[in-house]
C-alpha cells in the first residue's frame, strides 16, 4: 500500500472509526503478502519456486482473496480520499498551504523510513544472500539493487519515493514511457513507498475536487468529475476520485438499514472477494485493452484493474453494513490502525534484514515451514514494536506539524445549496 494510513480527522469532524479498523487489518494483510512473497512465492503470485505441494493449488483457489495485498492497498487509497475529502471541504485554506501541509505530513515519515532501511542494510547486508538459495524467491532477489551511493540515496529520498515515483506506478509514466528519468522499483530503498507517490498526488487530486466542489455549480462540478474519470481511466488514481464520491454519498450509504441493505452489502462483499481471488486476469486484460481507447491513464496490467474493481466493491459493501462497521471499530483493531502507517513503512526493510537473519538462524534446526512461521512471528512482532516507536517519534510529530501549519485557517461550514450533500449535525 500504500497508502495513507493515518488519522486526518480534526475537531468537529465526523468520526469514522471503522476506517482505522480497515487500516489495521489491511496493514497486517500487506505484511503477510510480503512475507509470503519472500518465502512462499507461488502462494503470493510472484516469481519463485514452490516448497510444498499445496502452494500452487491454494494460490489458484479463491482463498487467495484472503491475502491479496494489492486489493488492500487500493482500499487504502479510497480511505485516504474519503478522509481527506472531509478535511479539505471543512477548512477554507489556500491551495498552496494545503499542499504544504500534505507534503509535511507525508515526507518526514517517508524520509525516515528510507534512513531506517539504509541503516539496516548497512548493518545486515548479507542475510538476503544467505536465505536466497533456500527461499527461492526471484521476487526477493530482484529487489534492493540500489548501489547505495550518495547520489542514488539522495535521489531516492528526495525525488523518487514521493514526487517522481517508480516505473510502472508513477503518475508520470505517460510522459516517460521508456523509463529514461523514472527509476525502477528495485532501486528503491523501501519498495512499498510507491504508494506514497500515489498518496501525495492522489491527495492533490482530492484537493482539486474539494476546491471545485466549493466553487462550481453542481452541474459543472459533476461534468468536470466525469472528465477527470476519463483522464485517470483505469489507473489507481481513479480510486481517489471514487473515494471522494463515496464521501459525498456517505449519508446515503451509512444510513442504510434493513434486510435489503444487508443483502446488498453482503452481495457486494462476496463479489469483491470473488474477483480478488480469481486465479486469472484474462477478462480484465481484455477490459484494460478496450479502455485504452477512451482514457488517458491506464492500469499497468489486468491484474491491477482486477484489484481496483474488487477494492471498490469491498469498500461500498463495508459502508452499507453497520454490523461489519461495528466489528471494524473494535478497540484492538483500532489500536493496530493507529500505528498502521508506521507499520507499513518499517516492516519491509526489517523483513529484508532482520527477518532474513532470523530465518537463517533457525532453518538449520527446523523444517522450512516451521522456520517460516518462527520468522514471521518474531520479525512481525519486531515490526509492530518499531512501528509503535515510529508512530510516537516520527509519525505523530509530522502530523502535529502539519496541523500547526493549518491553524491559521478558519473552518468554513458548507451551507445552503452549495452544501446540500452536507447536512449539519
Amino acid at each position: 500500500m500504500p497508502a495513507n494510513m493515518e488519522d486526518e480527522t480534526h475537531q468537529g469532524s465526523q468520526n469514522f472509526t471503522f476506517l482505522e479498523g480497515i487500516r489495521g487489518l489491511g496493514c497486517l494483510q500487506v505484511m503477510l503478502i510480503h512475507y509470503l512473497s519472500a518465502f512462499l512465492p507461488p502462494l503470493a503470485h510472484v516469481p519463485g519456486l514452490p516448497h510444498f505441494d499445496w502452494e500452487v493449488p491454494l494460490a489458484r483457489s479463491e482463498a487467495f482473496a484472503l491475502f491479496n495485498g494489492t486489493v488492500t492497498v487500493f482500499l487504502f487509497f479510497q480511505i485516504s480520499a474519503f478522509v481527506l475529502a472531509q478535511s479539505y471541504l471543512k477548512f477554507n485554506q489556500t491551495i498552496s498551504r494545503q499542499i504544504l501541509c500534505r507534503f509535511v505530513r507525508l515526507f518526514p515519515p517517508t524520509a525516515f523510513s528510507i534512513l531506517l532501511a539504509i541503516m539496516l542494510l548497512a548493518l545486515l547486508p548479507q542475510p538476503r544472500a544467505w536465505v536466497a538459495p533456500y527461499a527461492q524467491s526471484l521476487w526477493a532477489q530482484r529487489l534492493y539493487v540500489n548501489p547505495m551511493t550518495l547520489v542514488s540515496l539522495t535521489r531516492d529520498t528526495l525525488m523518487d519515493s514521493m514526487l517522481i515515483g517508480y516505473r510502472g506506478a508513477s503518475l508520470f509514466d505517460i510522459i516517460d514511457p521508456q523509463g529514461v528519468v523514472i527509476n525502477r522499483l528495485n532501486l528503491s530503498m523501501n519498495p512499498p513507498l510507491w504508494t506514497l507517490h500515489a498518496e501525495f498526488w492522489g491527495s492533490l487530486l482530492v484537493l482539486l475536487l474539494a476546491h471545485l466542489y466549493r466553487h462550481l455549480p453542481r452541474g459543472w462540478f459533476y461534468t468536470v468529475f466525469c472528465a477527470l474519470l476519463l483522464v485517470t481511466g483505469t489507473s489507481h488514481f481513479t480510486l481517489f476520485l471514487l473515494g471522494f464520491a463515496t464521501y459525498l454519498a456517505r449519508d446515503l450509504l451509512l444510513t442504510q438499514k434493513g434486510l435489503a441493505a444487508t443483502a446488498a452489502g453482503l452481495i457486494l462483499l462476496t463479489i469483491g472477494f470473488f474477483i480478488a481471488g480469481l486465479p486469472t486476469s484474462l477478462s480484465f486484460d481484455q477490459l484494460l485493452e478496450a479502455a485504452q481507447h477512451i482514457s488517458l491513464l491506464q492500469a499497468t496490467a489486468g491484474v491491477r484493474l482486477q484489484a481496483e474493481i474488487a477494492a471498490v466493491l469491498v469498500m461500498v459493501g463495508i459502508l452499507v453494513l453497520p454490523g461489519l462497521r461495528r466489528k471494524l471499530s473494535a478497540p484492538w483493531v483500532v489500536r493496530i490502525g493507529r500505528c498502521s502507517f508506521g507499520l507499513y513503512l518499517v516492516h519491509f526493510p526489517l523483513l529484508f534484514t532482520v527477518g532474513f537473519a532470523i530465518f537463517n538462524l533457525f532453518h538449520w534446526y527446523f523444517p522450512y515451514g516451521v522456520t517460516f512461521i518462527i520468522t514471521a512471528i518474531l520479525s512481525g512482532s519486531l515490526s509492530v514494536a518499531v512501528a509503535k516507536l515510529f508512530e510516537i517519534y516520527i509519525d505523530r510529530p509530522s502530523l502535529q506539524l502539519s496541523r500547526r501549519l493549518r491553524t491559521r485557517a478558519t473552518p468554513r461550514p458548507i451551507t445552503g445549496t452549495a452544501g446540500s450533500e452536507f447536512p449539519q449535525r
